[in-house]
Parts: structure tokens; sequence; C-alpha cells
């Protein structure tokens, strides 16, 4: 795996007959980068059988950082997909709802090559990214066969593919075994023996710090960021249609102006929100929203001390997960209960323990990704939004601010599993300061 002419890591994936009728997945890899100028290696580990067809039947996915260790287990059912997570001793159970047969990303070029490469033919397939812990569709197109960039004459079929918004162009050979593709924010996989992929070329110095090099500057800097009670922004780079127009933030052209949000006077309800009421998406648990979780709620509990009355309610989680957590830059799956077990964590994790707790104590939780005005440039940010009063109103426990200041730009709204759509917008995404005040 590349970054320009800088190696960053590495892949290794094997599919073979299995003891069964289908096939045995094994996936190594091994990423080096820095973020935020601290150094990471990140190690993830996939095990999986499928089927003929190379749909998944059962699946084992571990990632380590270093510092915590995310495992889980999964294994397709009538209708749905069992999926364990595991941190550390503590474990948590999700069935998620699956019709039809799901891939792997590891294995859908060689379900594609199975039934034969054609100029112009064109699949739509659902894929379990376990990264995310979701279910997607990847759409790919077959382009045609032509010459692999930067190889000796080598042909391949060209594949263009797009899973959750994020496009990315494969080359590959007739049994779907990749020769190289290119994906978003400038990253390159080339094919190489295993002595140059693992050991050979790796950059002198320090790793690739992927956030600061994505980070978009402005000139002249901003003047109080976090007083300002409006900002207006010029949008380019990215599909103006997915950018989320609310209340707070609100788009007209490429004109996008973000208002301080004033809090309700009542929240309309006390602690928990009931049922049944039009927000059990967002007081629901996910499989990295352990909100069931006796660990979880016997936390939540703690933190809020009895409080019944939403605003404060918040105001209390908010603090906790900002005097809980180290500030510690972070490449994770982040999850509720891996976030309690390691105790530090970036925006990230922040976002994710905030929305576990918030939904165990009956507060409706949203984790949203943009972007947020810091050291002189805007950097990519997540963060979280409560239901008060009819309304959405942002919290940032990173920053200890509710409402959030005006330079939290939001792209993405849901849970963490949704953000891989940030992919798309990382490293394409320009902003002009037009207005402020």
């Amino acid at each position: 795996m590349y970054h320009g002419a800088r190696k960053i890591g590495y892949v290794h994936l094997s599919i073979f007959p299995g003891d069964a009728a289908g096939y045995a997945v094994q996936e190594e890899s091994l990423l080096r980068l820095t973020v935020l100028d601290t150094p990471q290696t990140v190690r993830m580990r996939v095990r999986a059988q499928s089927n003929r067809d190379h749909s998944l039947e059962r699946l084992s996915f571990e990632l380590d950082n270093g510092t915590a260790r995310f495992r889980a287990e999964g294994e397709r059912g009538a209708g749905e997909f069992s999926l364990t997570t595991a941190v550390g001793d503590q474990e948590s159970r999700t069935q998620l709802p699956m019709d039809g047969p799901i891939y792997l990303p590891a294995s859908v070029r060689r379900f594609l090559a199975a039934g034969g490469f054609e100029r112009g033919r064109r699949f739509e397939i659902r894929v379990f990214d376990p990264s995310m812990m979701k279910e997607q569709p990847i759409v790919a197109n077959v382009v045609g066969e032509e010459p692999v960039p930067e190889t000796d004459g080598i042909r391949g079929w060209r594949i263009e593919e797009e899973f959750a918004g994020v496009k990315s162009v494969a080359w590959l050979d007739e049994e779907g075994r990749v020769l190289r593709e290119e994906g978003p924010m400038g990253l390159v996989l080339k094919r190489e023996s295993e002595e140059m992929a693992t050991r050979g070329n790796w950059a002198e110095g320090e790793a690739l710090d992927l956030i600061n090099s994505v980070a978009i500057p402005v000139e002249p800097p901003l003047r109080a960021p976090q007083t300002l009670e409006r900002l207006e922004l010029r949008v380019g780079g990215v599909d103006l249609g997915r950018v989320p127009s609310d209340g707070r933030q609100t788009l007209e052209s490429d004109r996008l102006v973000v208002r301080r949000e004033v809090l309700p006077e009542e929240a309309g309800y006390e602690l928990p929100y009931p049922a049944g009421s039009g927000r059990d998406a967002e007081l629901a648990a996910t499989s990295l929203l352990q909100v069931d979780h006796p660990r979880v709620r016997a936390i939540a509990r703690e933190a809020l001390a009895g409080q019944t009355r939403p605003e404060d309610a918040v105001r209390r989680l908010k603090r906790f997960v900002y005097d809980r957590l180290r500030k510690v830059p972070t490449v994770s799956v982040p999850n509720t209960l891996q976030v309690l077990e390691m105790g530090e964590g970036d925006c990230n994790e922040h976002a994710v323990l905030f929305a576990g707790l918030a939904r165990a104590s009956g507060i409706p939780t949203r984790v949203v990704a943009g972007v947020v005005y810091a050291n002189g440039a805007f950097q990519y940010h997540a963060w979280n939004e409560v239901w008060l009063g009819g309304i959405w109103v942002s919290v940032d426990p990173v920053f200890d601010q509710f409402p959030a200041d005006v330079t939290h730009v939001k792209f993405v709204t849901g849970d963490p599993e949704d953000h891989l759509a940030m992919v798309g917008v990382i490293g394409r995404l320009r902003l002009d300061v037009m207005g402020q005040g």
C-alpha cells in the first residue's frame, strides 16, 4: 500500500478450498502512519468461511492498534447475521437483519471473476465490511481489458467501484486477483512479491500523517472562532447534494451558512425518552454502540447521578466523557465498550462513548462527522447531536462544548457504522470563508 512514492502498509489475501463446500478466506494487513503527530501501527486479521458462490457464511475479525484489540465473530443465519464483539473480557451480541447473500470486500473480486469478465457488465453486490460492522452495497462496472499502469505491459480488467459513496479503480487478472488498485486520498495498492511488500521499500523517517496532510488551511485565520455566532463558507470539491442542510447549517447553491444554536427552554421530555415516539433509531443499540450492555448502563447511571432533566444530563455526560478520556490520536474500530476499556482516544472515541452513554440514559443521540476549525485549518472531526425541544442540538465532548461552535461543519449523520462515507469527502473538500460574525 502506497501514498505517492511512500509505502505505508501491505495486505496479504488468500482464498482456497475449505473443509466444507466453499472457500476459506484469510486476510492480513499492516498499516504504518502518523495521526496528528502520533505514530500508529495497525494490524488487521480476517478469517472467514464462504460458500461456493463466495458469499459469506462465518467471520472472525481482529484489529490491534498496539493499545487495544477489537475482536468480532459473526455467523450467517436465516434472515440475519449474528455478530459478537469483544473487548478484553467484555462481550456484546447483535442480530443484524440480512436478506439474501452478502460478501466480504476481500472476496467480491473472486465473485466477479467467477461470473466471467465482460466489457460493460455491471454488478450490485451486498458487502459486509468488518472494519465498520455494517452491510452496504458495492456497485462494480467492468470497463474493459487494458494495460495496468506502471507495469511492463501486464494487462488486466479495469473495474470501477463505488462503495458507501467512495470511488475506486482496480485492475484484476482473470481469477479476480488484484494487480493494482487506486483508492481515495491518493492511496494505491500494487501487487508485489512477499519480500518487497512486507520488508522492502519502506520510507525513511516519520510516517505519513494522513490527517494533517488533508487539513484545509484558512487564510487569514478565523478571529476568536469559538465566539462566532455565524459562519459563511463556500463549499467545493464534493457532491453538494450530500451536504446536510438543517436548522443549524443551511446550504444554498455552494454557500453554506452555519449558525450557533440557541438551546430550547425545555427539552419536552424527562429521561428516559418514551419508546415509540419517533426516535427509537437514535436510542437503539448497534454493533458499535453497545447501549444494552450492563457495563455501559452502569457507567451511564454513575455519570448521571440521578439527573432526569435532559439538558442537565447532556452537560453531565459531556463533562464525564471529557474528563474520563485522555486525548490521544487513535486508529481503531471505535465502539463504546472498547473506549471504556482504553480510557483514551480522539474525537471518534469521544463521540462513540458519549453516544453510547447518552442512549443508555434515554437521550436520543446521533454521531456526526465533518470538519472543525483548529490550529489555523479545518480538520476532519466527529461529534454528537442530541434531541432536545424538537430539534437536534450539537455537542462536542472533545472540546467540552454544548452547543458546539459554528466551525463544526457536518457532512455525515447517523451511527458510527455510517462514517465510511467521510472517505468520499476527505482530501477532496474545499472550503473558503466568505463571512463571519
